[in-house]
């Protein structure tokens, strides 16, 4: 599949966008990214403060933050008392951006670095969609690369690679440029904490006749799973969850309602048990049971962990 090219009007220059980040503890990948964004042409970035550490992890970048700024990239750090979580700190970003400018907003994870030459292939075209998404580079032995966008399967509850029956297709929040035009109010659902906002992003676009394009030669190396670790109750909570509420969202009907509940009955019991085995774990089991009860009761926690002194 070959990258689309803009046809007619006025191209999005790098310098035009405001990339907007949330951070979570991680002050040298996120600065890693900034510094990223910024070889790549962006001027002005929006970073939601997430860590709930009294601004700790902030002021360890302050040299870096200080760096920065010295070369005329222009930050503002938003820094909610709690955090907010995925889907409500990108909205807060995205409302606090919309009330000063009208531009396109990359959406980026701070522990993602766009390539060279990225930011730009990605706003040339937003002529021809709303949205646009790279290919992501993993990091790990194989870097592995892929487009930004995934399938998940409505009724087993299911991530997938390839679109199948009954799946839907939907951007990743790790990297993605939304145009200037794109409606941003509410955009993440902001009943997901963490996990399962971007399928709820893919379904909507769906309703609404409208598909985010990849762009095959733009390039982001992610580095998986380092806000949130990857076995931890955190994830294993919130990943439960999400499933439990799309079976909920992504229904059309009451039969397909009970159908999808009914399905994770048996998924989600099999994911824990497989993921227990191979994390020598108990914390899928857990995190499974929790959610459970929470979405049955109708109740959250967000389970963040408590900073280290």
């Amino acid at each position: 599949m070959r990258s689309p090219q803009a046809q007619g009007g006025n191209v999005t220059s790098s310098s035009d966008v405001v990339a907007l980040v949330l951070h979570f503890r991680t002050p040298q990948a996120t600065l890693a990214c900034l510094d990223a964004l910024h070889a790549d042409g962006v001027r002005r970035a929006v970073v939601v403060d997430n860590s709930e550490d009294a601004g700790r992890s902030v002021a360890a970048m302050a040299t870096g933050i200080a760096r920065l700024e010295a070369t005329g990239f222009v930050m503002e750090w938003l820094s909610p008392e709690r955090n907010l979580g995925f889907a409500a700190g990108v909205n807060h970003g995205l409302r606090h951006i919309r009330s000063q400018r009208h531009s396109p907003v990359l959406l980026i994870n701070s522990d993602a670095r766009l390539a060279a030459g990225a930011m730009q292939r990605l706003a040339s075209c937003l002529c021809d969609a709303p949205l646009a998404v790279p290919t992501v580079v993993e990091d790990g032995p194989q870097h592995m690369t892929r487009p930004l966008m995934g399938y998940y399967q409505r009724v087993f509850a299911l991530y997938l690679r390839h679109a199948h029956a009954g799946t839907v297709e939907y951007p990743s929040g790790c990297c993605l440029l939304l145009g200037a035009d794109t409606d941003y109010e509410g955009l993440f659902d902001e009943d997901f904490f963490f996990y399962g906002e971007d399928v709820m992003l893919g379904a909507s676009l769906a309703q609404r006749g409208l598909r985010a394009i990849w762009v095959q030669d733009a390039l982001v190396q992610h580095a998986t799973s380092t806000s949130a670790r990857n076995g931890s109750l955190f994830y294993e909570y919130h990943m439960a969850r999400g499933h439990w509420l799309l079976a909920r969202k992504l229904a059309h009907n009451r039969r397909e309602r009970v159908l999808f509940l009914l399905a994770r009955c048996c998924s989600l019991p099999m994911r824990a048990f497989v993921r227990s085995v191979r994390l020598h774990s108990l914390w899928p089991w857990q995190g499974l049971w929790m959610a459970t009860v929470d979405v049955l009761l109708n109740r959250f926690r967000d389970l963040t962990p408590a900073c280290k002194r």
